[in-house]
């Protein structure tokens, strides 16, 4: 009997010694299965750190160095007495820091014996407490025409606004008169 013992023990050692195997074998399989579904979710590169980073210094406005195109203005179109009434009247109408009053023909009047043009050069780059352009940035020199003649118009200043015309040829002298012949 000892060889039927000896038969039984080696059997069931072995067989104990498969099903161990055949249960690591088991485990590993899982194990690799497990990892494969692991392995299948995206890595954290730091892309989404990084973007949040990036979200969160940046720049409130950028500088640009291209000149913008300026932008369709209704103030290009404007008469004398609307570029006054926007622009001119803070100042011209109570005599603001030393600005002639509208009416006041007295304080126009030295200012006009300077000419127009004085008066429409000043207004456009800015003379004494006035700012350029009267503080209107959007303004044309001819809206400040205007609005210069509007202002001397109310105070009673004839200008002679209107295009001063253009130089022609002179006119061919006539020709000079034979003398008269004398007797």
């Amino acid at each position: 009997m000892s060889s039927q013992t000896t038969d039984k023990s080696v059997v069931t050692t072995l067989v104990v010694l498969i099903s161990a195997l055949v249960l690591l074998a088991a485990v590993l399989f899982m194990v690799a299965a497990l990892m494969g579904v692991v392995g299948n979710i995206a890595p954290d590169d730091g892309s989404r750190k990084q973007a949040a980073v990036l979200e969160r210094i940046k720049p409130v406005a950028q500088v640009s160095f291209t000149v913008p195109k300026p932008a369709a203005s209704t103030e290009l179109k404007l008469s004398g007495q609307e570029v006054y009434n926007k622009v001119c009247a803070a100042c011209h109408a109570a005599g603001v820091m030393g600005a002639p009053k509208v009416g006041a023909k007295d304080q126009w009047e030295s200012r006009f014996a300077q000419g127009l043009d004085t008066l429409v050069k000043h207004s456009v780059t800015g003379i004494r407490a006035m700012p350029p352009k009267g503080g209107g940035s959007s303004l044309t020199e001819a809206n400040l025409k205007d609005a210069v003649v509007y202002m001397l118009g109310e105070t009673g200043i004839k200008t002679d606004a209107a295009p001063p015309p253009t130089a022609t040829a002179p006119a061919p002298a006539a020709p000079a008169a034979a003398p008269a012949p004398s007797n």
